[in-house]
């Protein structure tokens, strides 16, 4: 096989790795990991060489490339992408608890849309004097 079939064989092997590529980067949710995935592709089709070296090179990066993508596709299919939304028309409230040895304290304030805000006090005395209830 000369050098010529060997960079065409290459270059086929790539327009074939595009379009699975296609494929793989659609099923990715996040739009900064598409981005990411699209400005490599681009690097990898800029390069521009007739040597079959180069051309195996670019390929094998490619298909490593593809792998860690496939990985990611699979991981963002399995896991939902949004939690369900809740009923608006319930209220998140504050709460705050001790511990029955007044020893340990915490509480939470939901901040709705975003999470909630947690703080936990530990204290190895309770007679330290912060429990202000």
């Amino acid at each position: 096989m000369d050098e010529k079939t060997k960079a065409d064989i290459y270059d086929e092997e790539f327009f074939n790795n595009l379009q699975m590529a296609k494929t793989l980067i659609s099923q990715i949710r996040s739009r900064r990991d598409k981005e990411i995935c699209k400005k490599w592709i681009q690097k990898l089709c800029g390069l521009k060489s007739d040597d079959a070296v180069v051309k195996k090179n670019r390929n094998s990066f490619f298909k490593y490339m593809l792998q860690i993508v496939n990985k990611a596709a699979q991981k963002d299919s399995l896991s939902p992408q949004y939690d369900k939304k809740g009923n608006e028309d319930d209220e998140l409230h504050f709460m705050s608890k001790w511990s029955a040895d007044n020893r340990t304290y915490i509480a939470v304030k939901p901040l709705p849309g975003q999470g909630a805000l947690v703080y936990m006090a530990v204290s190895s005395d309770p007679k330290l004097g912060w429990n202000h209830q």
